[in-house]
């Protein structure tokens, strides 16, 4: 089976989530994906989860983030503090089309592995660099996690919640695992650029970055009409459409509707609530009126919704083509029939003996269709390998783990 990436060398200095996902998908696509990892520990996410306190825990030996973030690739553990150490990079990099990392500008400026300095060794390498806050500027070295820059200083966290309510926490790597996906393409995009024009290059993403994009209507709201337009947030009650909005049925599920034409939808959720004389009540008529009396609009409809249960509701909003979903758990998620049916799950062996199952990655190809390659390496699983490849022989190796250059 051929894979759209095959015969890509693949180099990544990274840690926690950015990088690595970004070349777990590098790799899916067909990519030999190389993670340099320090022998004294490694990425940090090895430790995140120790597998004793999996197994007290009752819960197995796959660590779900380390294998979300890290599967099908290889692992090397090289110490860069030492010339020897990094001089294996070096090499790696003359036979590389990519390099990946999500360390600090500063990090990679002092083991001498910044793009400048890569490019030095391969003209063509493709040099892909995802930071907090961007390569230039007076946050360039500033310290970022998803958690504080993507949400919060882009501006997302900012939008959500009740107007008096805490702000709303960003959850799970969400602006990791986003900011990866769109790494892996730009990388795609530059080996094409590469392959038509010759040429090697930078790119340049960060978290602060992805979250503007992702904020993005907000924002350029903002762009475009300044204090005219307003970012505030929208209390349910006073939500400016009653049709976006959230309700409670009599058993306390939530559930949201999602009707942005008012004009179009109107006359179907009157009949589905069973309210036929809303319809024409003039104070309601024009999408204009329902705006200006969205809060009435909003108590009429608490009131009807709360009078049964979504599974009652159910029907006669399907039945009358409402444009809504009801608040779904991530249980209930998994085990949603459109997931087996459009394969985003993927099975595989794990070293540990267990078969275990994969979030995929969210897009397929339909000619040259791709999964999880094989579970994450363990630490420096594949030193030996890799260097035997480059030509070094085991004189060299055994010399190289002696002085603690490799593991």
């Amino acid at each position: 089976m051929v894979l759209p990436l095959e015969g890509t060398k693949v180099i990544e200095l990274g840690h926690w989530v950015l990088g690595p996902t970004c070349t777990r998908v590098l790799g899916e696509l067909g990519a030999d994906v190389i993670k340099v990892e320090d022998p004294r520990g490694g990425d940090p996410v090895r430790g995140l989860l120790p597998s004793s306190t999996m197994s007290e825990l009752g819960l197995g030996q796959v660590n779900p983030f380390w294998e979300q973030w890290n599967s099908s690739k290889r692992a090397i553990a090289v110490d860069l503090s030492q010339d020897a150490g990094r001089n294996i990079v070096y090499d790696l990099v003359k036979g590389a089309d990519v390099f990946v990392t999500n360390f600090r500008a500063a990090v990679v400026d002092r083991f001498a592995l910044d793009y400048e300095s890569v490019a030095r060794i391969n003209s063509r390498i493709v040099y892909a660099q995802a930071t907090g806050f961007g390569d230039k500027g007076p946050d360039r070295d500033r310290a970022a996690f998803d958690d504080t820059t993507f949400w919060i200083r882009a501006g997302i966290m900012s939008t959500l919640g009740e107007p008096d309510a805490p702000p709303v926490p960003l959850r799970g790597a969400m602006g990791d695992l986003a900011s990866a996906a769109i790494l892996a393409g730009a990388v795609a995009t530059a080996l094409l650029a590469r392959d038509r024009f010759g040429m090697g290059q930078k790119i340049d993403l960060s978290l602060f970055s992805t979250g503007m994009w992702v904020a993005g209507e907000d924002i350029q709201r903002r762009l475009t009409w300044g204090e005219r337009g307003g970012n505030r947030k929208h209390a349910r009650r006073s939500a400016p459409n009653p049709l976006r909005n959230t309700y409670r049925t009599s058993d306390g599920k939530w559930l949201f509707f999602m009707m942005l034409q008012t004009d179009r939808f109107w006359p179907a959720v009157c009949q589905a609530i069973e309210r036929p004389d809303l319809e024409n009540d003039h104070r309601f008529d024009t999408h204009q009126k329902r705006v200006e009396k969205h809060r009435e609009i909003i108590e009429i409809l608490d009131e009807v919704l709360a009078t049964r249960t979504l599974e009652e509701w159910t029907e006669s909003f399907e039945r009358h083509g409402l444009v809504w979903e009801p608040e779904t758990t991530i249980a209930e998620v998994v085990a949603d029939p459109q997931v087996s049916a459009n394969d985003l799950v993927a099975e595989l062996p794990h070293p540990s003996g267990e078969m275990m199952r994969l979030l995929r990655v969210p897009y397929q190809f339909s000619e040259t269709p791709f999964g999880p390659r094989y579970a994450a390496p363990e630490l420096g699983q594949h030193t030996e390998e890799v260097l035997l490849e480059m030509g070094y022989d085991w004189d060299r190796i055994s010399q190289l783990k002696e002085q603690g250059v490799i593991l």
